[in-house]
């Protein structure tokens, strides 16, 4: 979907077919995480000056877990602190933190375990002589190419994209999976060199080497596995937990730079293909995948040739009443479909912040639940104390 000026926002379209949920939003740039209910509203937010979010979700105990970025007051007010990594929160329902965790190179993703462990993505350094294995990528002629006759946009995507962090020192990166538990130890890392193959899994040849896994989602399923995305190289792998064996994997050509895969309550892989780089034609769509045939059940490409687009986020998540929610990440809008492809629910953010210089719309991925869940049942969804930001934004 594209941009105007002049489109409407907040709550376009809503009928009797909607799940009527309650979603965890972080408009990127932003300094709230807000909960958006049924009827295009903030009923609730969460906020800490010292701190700017990236991501956020609830977890089994209610709790918001959240990634983000640590802030310092200046002068000119607050800023990011420099060259740090992103830090994982653990907020209760007024934004007083109950769990914080800052160690190593963490960004994206973060699932919480039945056990009360963290799995967390971080970057890791190749090692040594690894890097000369990965094929693929883009030449470093290309590079700079792009530096002499579009120095603009080499800044837009180094600085203006990326919403979940980047290595914050120089070298060539992979991707671990640590297990933290609550006093902040780790107890368990998974390497993701050590388990995939370069020669096997190369490089897209549109995208840096820098970064060859790139793993941009992480969660643990209800069978004890563990189900991560790997955006660079365009690969889903489930992985079992307790042996390290890779159990199941779904990638290209199929799909391409992939988001947000997660288990529904049938056991099916529901994926927000980005399709950045597919084969021939790039296109977004949603699609539902049996992991047992690995054939592609259901899929959402919006109902006009290309009116559904997000090449580097978004989400997607099958709802208790088979309805699907879609993050339409990069230009804001979350939208709710049923089985038969049908818009439901429609909502488009107000929000636009500064991020890294460039102004944006984009949400990262959401996350939806019902007003009787376990992460809500009890609590005040009535908006009162949100007033003023509704109104700020015309909601």
């Amino acid at each position: 979907m594209g941009w105007s000026p002049s489109r409407k926002t907040g709550l376009l379209y809503s009928d009797d077919r909607s799940y009527g949920g309650y979603t965890v939003i972080v408009p990127n740039g932003g300094d709230h995480i807000y909960l958006l209910g049924p009827d295009g509203k903030i009923v609730h937010y969460w906020h800490l000056p010292w701190y700017k979010p990236g991501y956020a979700y609830f977890s089994p105990e209610g709790t918001i877990l959240t990634r983000g970025r640590l802030m310092q007051e200046t002068a000119e007010g607050w800023d990011f602190v420099p060259d740090i990594s992103d830090i994982l929160l653990e907020l209760d329902w007024d934004s007083n933190v109950v769990w914080r965790w800052q160690e190593g190179d963490l960004h994206h993703g973060m699932a919480r375990m039945p056990n009360g462990n963290t799995l967390i993505i971080v970057w890791t350094p190749l090692p040594e002589g690894f890097h000369q294995r990965i094929k693929g990528g883009v030449a470093p002629e290309t590079f700079e190419k792009i530096l002499q006759h579009d120095p603009e946009f080499w800044d837009f995507i180094l600085e203006g994209m990326g919403v979940g962090g980047r290595p914050k020192t120089e070298g060539n990166y992979g991707d671990a999976i640590i297990e933290v538990d609550p006093s902040g130890k780790i107890v368990k890392q998974w390497n993701a060199y050590d388990h995939i193959s370069p020669e096997e899994e190369p490089s897209c040849s549109f995208c840096p080497r820098s970064e060859w896994t790139h793993a941009n989602s992480i969660e643990y399923t209800s069978d004890g596995h563990v189900l991560v995305s790997f955006r660079e190289i365009s690969l889903v792998l489930k992985i079992n937990w307790e042996t390290d064996e890779i159990v199941w994997k779904f990638g290209r050509p199929v799909i391409s730079h992939q988001h947000d895969p997660n288990e529904t309550p049938d056991g099916n892989i529901l994926i927000f293909d980005n399709g950045a780089h597919h084969p021939i034609q790039g296109r977004s769509r949603v699609v539902e995948v049996d992991p047992v045939t690995d054939r592609i059940i259901w899929q959402y490409s919006g109902d006009i040739c290309f009116s559904f687009r997000s090449l580097h986020i978004g989400g997607a998540q099958k709802l208790p009443n088979d309805n699907i929610m879609i993050c339409e990440g990069e230009c804001g809008r979350l939208i709710e479909v049923n089985r038969e492809k049908e818009i439901v629910w429609e909502w488009i953010s107000p929000f636009i912040h500064d991020f890294k210089g460039k102004p944006n719309i984009q949400i990262f991925k959401t996350r939806t639940y019902a007003a009787d869940s376990p992460e809500l049942k009890g609590r005040d969804l009535t908006a009162t104390d949100c007033s003023e930001i509704n109104a700020k934004y015309g909601l």
